[in-house]
This record gives structure tokens, C-alpha cells and sequence, in this order.
């Protein structure tokens, strides 16, 4: 009987993860014109780099596309719900018997896949530029692995704020939560960097520069990952009390 019962939960989870994937797989066909520019971007600034390979030039790629990286999940969540509300999607979608944690996390999956393919882009990129420049890659894949960690937490940080605010106040939230302890150094207050993985993924990117990575990066990764879970059980448990039922103008 236990055997059973544990079975049917596992068959109930695989399914629901099944959902979420396919949901953001849809998302993410949405989206192509938008990832088919920014690989054509990645194209142009990579060839433009290959006639100036320096190291300060490299270094100075992988800084500011880690910002990119980062900024470019939480920008693409603020609107997607009020898009869905406006073309009636997400009525279809519902009425499937798709529950809604399973929908909210569909659009998280979708940012983080779009996320994914730049944080990759940016990968291949650099690799390739190291490798004209014969520059030693060290500390490269574990950068781009937290920044993309980084991106999901600013992800879902960004679908909690589209679901309770307007996709401007949402993204002006978004910067809030995310960058607080910015504002507050400025009080003088300093909060722990732990309970802020973007701000601190974006410390550690400053000082990024194809040497061995920081010890700090593996937590900075799991405090993402939990600020992550955190977000996506709030953003489902704001969007199970909404009403989605009337189009946004």
C-alpha cells in the first residue's frame, strides 16, 4: 500500500513537472524574435571583438554581459502575465486542467530557458575568444553557472511583482527587492549578502578576471536557488487568490 501511494506521488510530481516544462517551452516559442536578436547581438559584438583580442577587452565582455545576463530573465517576466490576461491565453491555458502553480512556474521555466540560452551564448562566445587570444578560461563556467542561478532568483522575484503590481511598478519592485542592499550601503546599512544572491553574484563579476573563482560562489548559487522556490511559492500562492477572468487594458 505505501508502495503504491509513493508511486502515485511520484507519477503526480513527474507529471506536473512535465507540465511546467512544456508550459515554458511554450513561453519560450514566444519569445524567439527576442532570443534571435540577442544571439544576433552576441554574434556581432563576438566578431567585432576578434579584430581587438586583449584581456582587458575579454574580461570587460564577460562583465558586462553578466549584467545582461542577469537582467535579461526579470525583464521578460514583468510583462508576460498581463500579456496572457490580454490576448486570453491564460484562460485557455487554465481551462485545460492546468493548476495555477503549474502555469507560474511554466513562465519561470520559460525565463529561465531564455536566461539559459544567453547565459550559453555568452559561454561559447568567451571560449572561443580565450581561445584566439590564447587566454586561460579559469573560473569561466562557474561564473556563468551562478549568474544563471542569478537570473532565475531575479526571475521569479519579477513574476511575484507582475502578479500583485502594474509590469512598470512591477519592474520598478523588481529592481527594489533585488538591489536593496545597494540603497541601503547608502543609509550606511549593510545587510547580509546571503539573503541577496543577484547583488552578490554582481560583486563577484566585478572582480571576475579568468583566475581561480571564488570560494563564495557555490553559496552564492544556493542562496539563488532557494531565493528561487521562495519567489515561485509566493508568486502561486498571490496567483491562486487573482482574478484572471478579465482582460487588462
Amino acid at each position: 500500500m505505501v508502495l503504491e501511494t509513493t508511486a502515485g506521488r511520484a507519477a503526480d510530481f513527474e507529471l506536473s513537472m512535465k507540465a511546467i516544462l512544456l508550459l515554458g517551452a511554450n513561453f519560450l516559442r514566444t519569445q524567439l524574435v527576442l532570443i534571435a536578436i540577442v544571439l544576433a547581438y552576441m554574434i556581432c559584438l563576438t566578431g567585432f571583438l576578434a579584430f581587438h583580442e586583449q584581456l582587458p577587452d575579454l574580461v570587460f565582455f564577460v562583465r558586462q554581459q553578466s549584467v545582461y545576463a542577469v537582467a535579461l530573465g526579470a525583464m521578460v517576466m514583468v510583462t508576460a502575465i498581463q500579456n496572457d490576461r490580454k490576448s486570453r491565453r491564460i484562460l485557455s491555458v487554465l481551462s485545460k486542467g492546468i493548476h495555477r502553480w503549474q502555469y507560474v512556474g511554466g513562465l519561470l521555466c520559460g525565463a529561465v530557458m531564455i536566461a539559459g540560452i544567453f547565459c550559453l551564448a555568452v559561454g561559447v562566445s568567451a571560449l572561443w575568444l580565450t581561445k584566439q587570444a590564447d587566454v586561460p578560461v579559469a573560473g569561466l563556467a562557474e561564473l556563468l553557472l551562478v549568474l544563471f542561478l542569478a537570473s532565475a532568483a531575479g526571475a521569479s522575484v519579477a513574476l511575484f511583482c507582475s502578479i500583485v503590481l502594474h509590469p512598470l511598478l512591477a519592474l520598478a519592485a523588481t529592481g527594489l527587492i533585488l538591489f536593496f542592499p545597494y540603497f541601503a550601503e547608502i543609509r550606511g546599512w549593510y545587510p547580509p549578502r546571503d539573503l541577496f544572491p543577484v547583488v552578490a553574484a554582481m560583486y563577484t563579476k566585478i572582480n571576475f578576471g579568468f583566475h581561480k573563482p571564488d570560494d563564495n560562489l557555490w553559496r552564492i548559487g544556493a542562496g539563488a536557488v532557494i531565493q528561487t522556490l521562495v519567489f515561485w511559492m509566493a508568486a502561486s500562492a498571490a496567483f491562486a487568490r487573482r482574478d484572471v477572468t478579465v482582460a487588462t487594458e
